[in-house]
């Protein structure tokens, strides 16, 4: 009986409330007529007032009109096509308390058949929701989820509001492109046997635990689910229950939403493999991110044992102590990002490797400067400009790094940030290969200037294995930046072979640090060759201005000078005989004597000695008491101090090797 009293009520304040709507519209009719009924009043019953009066009062009229005469249509230009053809649609509101089927607030439809509702009464701002008559068929979201109320913010005369209904609450998801099926056919092998695999994405927003997208398992073993197509780019995971379980790369790192794109020839049958779960990665630290880490510790250990070196060169060595922090630091960065609390902690570590592309280059040439003593425009070494890129690099990455933790996570692992990544390290290729060339040339000009200066070769096979090892970095990032290119284009998953390509690119980069260690326990004295230019004076000036005005006679006589010396001393025996020691023992300046070795014999100081050293290996070779001795041991005797040196002299001088020379001649001792 109380529930008939009830529905009675209801009934009754829904007739009094649809009462008082029609009553209200009428009264807003007639207002707004009265308006144009004075108009008519004034304009033809009112001959006789002056035409300024009769304007003045039409536009008073005119006025009024269009302030009382305010509307606001809604229009519907799009509601879910499982929508029941026969059901009618409200505005339920604020301003008629949220009656979700109230008559005098039903929509109607147009010429074109989309429904519209116009309110001709002015409103203030108001709050709604589109029903089909009652809160069980109320509007949601794209997913079938809640929708926030829609707002209108009043204060105009005249507004559309166009509005789209994506899903019913009492209605299955109608996806726009309909579904697509996925077979996972393959687990990571420490999958637990009992565990539920779960599709997440936008389609349930992003719920990792929804039952209505747990995976049916197949006899076969494999999982599979539908999952509808709400958009052209749908994006998604898979999880066992939870964001903790959610999947990842192959080495376990945190992988990127995985993505399906709506094509004319797309099949919507898909077969996927998952990789690895996060939770059950195991040690982030395996052989590559222990090489890693050992790599980043070699490079913060040498800071300190090359800094320690006895009458070193301290400012090249302070290039090079930056070079190793630089490096070592974005090797440790590259290590954290592998642990998943790390990375949760403090995602910003993940930007640090990439300081390094702009950065490495100009301190490597900085340090080159330095260590071989090259002449420069600036006491510091190289200009600031070759910083300038760097600085740049880091103005975009700013404020990505002032993100906060949970913005930036989500922003890579959704690839936002993929575009200013893929960019950096493209430009970054570019110039690092510029740069090589450039370290390259400057290595080149201090073995010609040595070469005129001194009569060895100076040791620089450190830096030649670096060059080579850098050659190789540039070569590894073009082939993967490649196949990300490949990847993009060919619109294929290529993802495999562009991590293999970074992890290895990364390796060999690590690799520096070793050799650079190597090099300084094996030969500390490397790290501090012999200047090849001294500061211009007066008498150097002169000097040369005096070797340049020679006459013939003088270079004669400073020629024969020098046979003579070099028959009687033997001075090419000495292996660290320079350009001015075997000027003083001649008696002449150090840029005579190079002018009359250059236009006399058609060479530079280091073949000219090295020659002379060359016949006397030849000489001593072929002597008896020299039998039982190595070709390297009777090379050391003559003057050369490397084996490398001796090979590569007697391959320029006499085009062939010294044991194909000397074939058949004497009996060979290795």
């Amino acid at each position: 009986m109380d529930e008939l009293k009830d529905r009675l009520k209801i009934k009754n304040i829904q007739k009094i409330v649809l009462y008082k709507n029609k009553t209200g519209i009428l009264l807003n009719k007639l207002m707004t007529s009265f308006p144009l009924f004075l108009l008519l009043i004034f304009t033809f019953r009112l001959p006789e007032l002056n035409n300024m009066l009769n304007s003045l009062v039409a536009l008073s009229c005119l006025l009024l009109t269009s302030a009382l005469y305010g509307q606001v249509t809604f229009l519907l230009e799009q509601i879910p096509a499982n929508t029941p053809s026969g059901d009618t649609l409200f505005l339920a509101s604020s301003i008629n308390n949220w009656d979700a089927g109230n008559p005098g607030y039903q929509f109607r439809r147009n010429a074109s058949g989309q429904h519209y509702l116009t309110l001709p009464e002015r409103t203030e701002a108001f709050d709604y929701k589109i029903t089909r008559g009652a809160w069980a068929s109320v509007e949601t979201d794209s997913t079938g989820g809640f929708v926030d109320n829609h707002r209108y913010p009043g204060g105009k005369k005249e507004d559309t509001i166009r509005l789209t209904i994506y899903t019913w609450d009492d209605l299955p998801i109608n996806p726009r492109y309909g579904w697509l099926r996925i077979q996972v056919d393959r687990l990571p092998k420490n999958t637990p046997p009992d565990a539920s695999i779960y599709a997440v994405g936008g389609f349930n927003n992003w719920n990792p635990s929804d039952p209505g997208y747990r995976m049916q398992k197949q006899r076969d073993g494999t999982f599979e689910i539908a999952i509808p197509l709400l958009s052209d780019t749908t994006f998604y995971k898979f999880t066992r229950g939870g964001w903790e379980t959610i999947e990842g790369r192959r080495n376990g790192r945190a992988r990127v939403n995985r993505q399906f794109i709506i094509k004319e020839d797309s099949s919507r049958n898909l077969r996927v493999q998952i990789e690895s779960w996060e939770d059950l990665a195991g040690n982030p630290i395996n052989v590559y991110t222990f090489f890693l880490l050992l790599a980043a510790i070699q490079g913060f250990l040498l800071i300190l044992a090359i800094n320690s070196l006895q009458n070193n060169n301290r400012a090249a060595n302070g290039s090079l102590s930056i070079l190793l922090l630089t490096l070592s630091v974005a090797l440790a960065g590259r290590v954290s990002t592998y642990d998943r609390e790390i990375f949760n902690w403090i995602p910003g570590l993940l930007l640090l490797p990439d300081f390094i592309y702009f950065l490495y280059a100009p301190i490597f040439l900085l340090y080159l400067n330095r260590l071989l003593r090259l002449p420069s425009r600036q006491n510091f070494g190289i200009s600031w400009w070759h910083f300038v890129p760097f600085l740049i690099h880091l103005g975009v990455y700013m404020p990505f790094m002032l993100m906060p933790k949970a913005t930036l996570i989500s922003e890579v692992v959704n690839q936002n940030l993929k575009p200013f990544f893929v960019g950096a390290a493209g430009m970054g290729l570019i110039f690092n290969a510029i740069y090589w060339f450039v370290c390259r040339r400057a290595i080149r000009q201090y073995e010609q200037e040595s070469g005129e200066k001194h009569a060895f070769e100076p040791n620089l096979a450190f830096l030649k294995v670096v060059m080579w090892l850098k050659a190789l970095c540039i070569f590894i990032w073009a082939a993967g930046f490649c196949f990300g290119i490949a990847d993009f284009l060919l619109e294929k998953d290529l993802g495999f072979l562009t991590d293999t390509t970074t992890d290895t690119l990364w390796m060999a980069f690590a690799f520096t640090a070793f050799i650079l260690g190597y090099y300084t326990m094996r030969q500390p004295e490397i790290f501090k060759l012999p200047p090849m230019d001294a500061t211009p004076t007066e008498q150097l000036q002169e000097e040369q201005e005096k070797a340049a005005s020679m006459s013939t006679e003088e270079l004669a006589a400073i020629k024969k000078s020098l046979e003579e010396v070099i028959k009687n001393n033997q001075p090419y025996r000495n292996p660290g005989l320079s350009l001015t020691d075997l000027a003083e023992m001649t008696g002449t300046s150090p840029h005579s004597l190079s002018r009359v070795i250059n236009e006399g014999y058609g060479m530079n100081f280091n073949d000219f000695i090295n020659a002379y050293r060359i016949e006397e290996f030849k000489r001593l070779v072929q002597l008896e008491e020299y039998r039982n001795q190595t070709l390297l041991a009777i090379a050391f005797a003559v003057g050369f101090n490397s084996k490398s040196a001796f090979n590569r002299s007697f391959k320029k001088l006499e085009d062939c090797t010294p044991r194909e020379y000397l074939k058949g001649k004497v009996d060979l001792v290795d």
